[in-house]
């Protein structure tokens, strides 16, 4: 497993791994990241883990001769976007995700995280290839259909990448290597259009995750920035089962407990803390952190417990 104690160390790790990108913390405090890579024939494995952050590839990073890949992410932890072709994706637990290493793209980590990648040759994918690279930034559940053995098989790669045993010898590794991409195709050729309501929807939560610190954020400067009425927007969102104002005060008050029990922002008091997250009203805080989580900061502090996220979007 290898290593790395900033943006600079982490993108050098994933430039041979992944793709060449560019990272930016999202943290004030330590950071942290790995990465566990193994190749069977032609497509490689890897297991990416770390504090918050950014990683961007942005067209200065992609040469005309470099090699094309197809990127399958199975995401296990935390919550995560990608955005590639003027799409955009949220992703929880258990969600896959493709975009590919020709074309600029950025994934945010905004929790910490854990991640299953793999990438395959686009030339592997014969006549499929063009199907796939066209459908990328769509974030797919692997509870149905064939996506739930794409699921499996991620997570049986992951426990084999660090012992390097994808396939002891060359000819099994060869076909490992051909299910994985046949996998792939079985997972992604059939996706359906992604629809315009799913993409603002997608859109909007993204903007909000980046505007958390933003104490001006609310329903009706969120229905400005993206040029629809706010009716429209509870209309759009209506389906995820929380009105926008309920999913943006459980993130800001999500994201200010676990930086109360991160050790290395001991230093900070509650009210500075949460308001890097957007709250200013220390009464307030205090009132919402014991409705949310039945304990006032400074018992959230005391108790040095982060217990695990909800889900993605979560009904008040």
């Amino acid at each position: 497993m290898a290593e790395a104690g900033d943006g600079d160390g982490f993108a050098a790790l994933l430039a041979p791994s992944i793709a060449p990108v560019r990272v930016r913390p999202l943290v004030d405090g330590t950071f942290h990241s790995s990465l566990r890579s193994a190749v069977a024939g032609e497509v490689r494995v890897s297991v990416v883990s770390g504090s918050p952050c950014v990683l961007t590839r942005a067209a200065d990073l992609i040469g005309p001769d470099d090699p094309a890949f197809l990127t399958v992410m199975l995401h296990r932890t935390g919550r995560a976007g990608v955005a590639q072709d003027g799409r955009h994706c949220l992703l929880g637990p258990g969600d896959l995700v493709n975009y590919v290493t020709s074309r600029p793209y950025e994934v945010t980590f905004w929790e910490p995280y854990e991640a299953v990648v793999v990438t395959v040759p686009i030339a592997a994918l014969g006549s499929h290839a063009d199907t796939l690279t066209g459908r990328t930034a769509v974030a797919l559940g692997t509870d149905c259909g064939p996506r739930d053995v794409v699921g499996a098989l991620f997570e049986g790669l992951a426990a084999k990448v660090d012992g390097c045993t994808l396939g002891a010898a060359s000819r099994s590794k060869e076909h490992l290597a051909d299910a994985i991409v046949s996998l792939v195709i079985a997972e992604l050729v059939d996706i359906a259009p992604q629809g315009a309501g799913d993409d603002l929807a997608d859109r909007v939560l993204a903007h909000c995750l980046a505007s958390l610190a933003d104490p001006g954020l609310t329903v009706e400067s969120v229905a400005r920035a993206h040029g629809v009425s706010v009716r429209y927007l509870h209309k759009v969102l209506a389906p995820t089962g929380s009105t926008l104002s309920a999913w943006i005060r459980r993130q800001r008050l999500e994201r200010i407990r676990r930086d109360l029990v991160d050790e290395s922002l001991h230093g900070r008091t509650a009210a500075a803390i949460a308001a890097r997250w957007g709250i200013t009203d220390t009464e307030h805080l205090s009132r919402a952190l014991k409705a949310e989580f039945g304990m006032t900061a400074n018992e959230i502090r005391r108790s040095g417990r982060r217990e695990p996220g909800g889900p993605l979007l979560l009904a008040e």
